[in-house]
């Protein structure tokens, strides 16, 4: 994950860097929120799950096979003859 800090939070990152001897401020970032965690700070405290319900996609209805166009190719009415005497 990718974080900004904003351009008035820079100094005081840089200086909290310093300090904590970090080679990053994504370094002084996860060490401050790990100093949270740790005293019990839960970001999600007031976070409510909420499931999102999806609605079942209505299925397409076959075509009755009368709509279909029949196809009057004399090959496949021989195919199918002797098909059907096989």
């Amino acid at each position: 994950m990718r974080t900004t800090i904003k351009p008035h939070l820079r100094h005081y990152f840089r200086l909290l860097q310093e300090q904590l001897e970090c080679d990053s401020p994504s370094e002084v970032l996860n060490y401050l929120l790990m100093d949270l965690k740790l005293k019990g700070y839960s970001f999600l405290a007031d976070y409510q799950y909420v499931p999102q319900v999806q609605q079942p996609a209505s299925k397409a209805q076959p075509l009755p096979q009368d709509d279909i166009v029949q196809n009057e190719d004399p090959v496949i009415k021989r195919l199918s003859a002797l098909l059907e005497d096989f």
